[in-house]
């Protein structure tokens, strides 16, 4: 159940080149939180700073070295709003309600290698879930996409924390030259069906990418969408995409990615 807090950041980390991780007090709300759910964040009377979505990137026990009662959440510092949270040192008092949505799921089966496919900032939900994924005992390989070598957050992490961690950038500054859907589709050719499971986070044009080679591949893929909300909780509908089965007799309509997602099954989104 979301609830609504006021509660203190403990530590804002720059982690270079506009990259961040703001890490808060949150024990109430993250007890039970799935990685890709997300949080509404802004500032009481700060008209910089209003409740905008982010997902949620570290849960406890995701970093090593964070407090039990902490989470942690990855943003790149890319207009006004972003730059004032990058200005907040320990001790400032956010405003901040979750979870919010619906998360990804771990595999329900043993032997699944699961495929995490990231676009820049959209490697925020994956450390969550990593972690979680290794817990239960499975072994993840990331593909992580960007622009440049500067837009790979966390990269020294994944490598630790992933069985393998494939890179990608536009312009051949780090890793692959080109996108992240071609080592995507050399991984799903060594592997059976039934044994692979897609999780992607990223924009609009490579979560369809993604999700192509994924369903052309039969493998299950869950896309974790991204959105500009108001709310977060269902009613300024502002943040819709359509759906197969989302109109009123099953048919084609809209659902909003804050509620029925941010996490959804490729099939069902009707691009």
């Amino acid at each position: 159940m979301p609830r609504d807090i006021t509660t203190p950041v403990t530590r804002n980390l720059d982690l270079g080149h506009g990259n961040r991780l703001i890490e808060f007090e949150a024990a109430d709300l993250v007890r039970d939180m799935q990685p890709a759910q997300f949080f509404m964040i802004g500032m009481r009377g700060s008209s910089a700073l209003l409740r905008r979505p982010f997902s949620v990137c570290g849960l406890p026990g995701t970093f090593a070295d964070a407090p039990a009662s902490a989470c942690q959440v990855l943003y790149k510092i890319v207009g006004r709003g972003t730059e004032y949270l990058a200005s907040l040192a320990a001790g400032a008092r956010l405003d901040v309600l979750g979870p919010l949505g619906r998360g990804f799921e771990l595999p329900d089966r043993p032997g699944v290698t699961p495929l995490l496919v990231a676009g820049g900032i959209g490697s925020a939900p994956f450390p969550a879930l990593v972690a979680r994924l290794r817990d239960a005992g499975f072994r993840p390989i990331l593909v992580y996409g960007a622009r440049t070598a500067a837009d790979l957050a966390l990269l020294d992490w994944f490598r630790e924390h992933c069985r393998e961690v494939i890179v990608t950038t536009d312009d051949g500054s780090l890793g692959e030259r080109g996108l992240v859907t071609a080592p995507l589709v050399r991984l799903l050719d060594t592997l059976a069906a039934e044994r692979a499971r897609v999780y992607a986070c990223g924009p609009d044009p490579m979560l369809r990418a993604v999700a192509r080679v994924a369903l052309s591949a039969g493998v299950r893929c869950d896309l974790s969408l991204e959105a500009r909300m108001a709310c977060g909780f269902g009613v300024c509908l502002g943040c819709v995409v359509p759906t197969h089965g989302g109109g009123p007799e099953g048919d084609e309509g809209f659902e909003r990615v804050c509620v029925e997602g941010p996490v959804m099954r490729a099939e069902r989104l009707a691009w």
